[in-house]
């Protein structure tokens, strides 16, 4: 018996799909050699080697992002157009917020070093208004496309909890790329600006924890 073909929205899921991967990979690529050369010398190779750490912690932010619309995409279907619009919005922040996670990554790292960062007060402050913005709108935008699947979805069950459960984190990480960028406007408050994604994992954790993910609690 001939297999059935494919419907259209499989098709056109599975190319978006693919061209977001691509851009995602594309990004990871910009965060990793930012378009210099491949280094020609042992010293150049040593300060490479030495931007491992910042370069782990913008791919492990990329991941995170890439990720949750993978999950969006096996918890909600195919989706519909505004799903395409706000993918489309997310591949087009990803690859503009490369730029600020490339020097945000990298200051971090040098300061949990003890090293001085080569950008001054004023400069960390506007590097952490954008990097604080272009993480809230990232996060908005995944958090749109599981509110949109959430509307789409009908009755109880495990699917349901799971993307409410999903737009619940999803809002805390784009509140707090919100008030981090609000800390930074502020000479006395800046400092705390980083510190405020400290917090996530703790909250978001203890909210996981807590959350009917089955949808089996009365």
């Amino acid at each position: 018996m001939r297999p059935e073909p494919a419907s259209t929205d499989d098709n056109s899921a599975a190319r978006i799909d693919a061209f977001t991967d691509a851009a995602f990979a594309f990004a990871v690529t910009l965060l990793v050699i930012g378009g210099g050369d491949a280094p020609a010398s042992f010293d150049a190779l040593r300060q490479a080697v030495w931007d491992i750490p910042a370069f782990a912690v913008g791919f492990a932010l990329i991941g995170m992002f890439w990720h949750a619309h993978l999950r969006w995409r096996r918890l909600c279907g195919s989706g519909d157009a505004a799903s395409v619009l706000l993918t489309f919005s997310l591949v087009f922040l990803v690859l503009v917020y490369v730029y600020p996670l490339r020097i945000m990554a990298g200051s971090m790292v040098d300061y949990f070093r003890g090293q001085p960062s080569a950008l001054g007060g004023a400069d960390l402050a506007g590097l952490f208004t954008l990097y604080g913005l272009g993480f809230a709108a990232m996060s908005a935008a995944v958090l749109g496309l599981f509110a949109n699947g959430l509307r789409q979805l009908a009755g109880a069950g495990p699917t349901r909890s799971a993307v409410i459960g999903e737009c619940v984190i999803w809002s805390l990480l784009c509140g707090s790329g919100l008030v981090s960028a609000a800390l930074a406007q502020f000479r006395a408050t800046a400092p705390l600006s980083p510190w405020v994604y400290s917090l996530l994992p703790v909250v978001i954790g203890l909210f996981a924890a807590r959350h009917d993910w089955t949808g089996e609690r009365a």
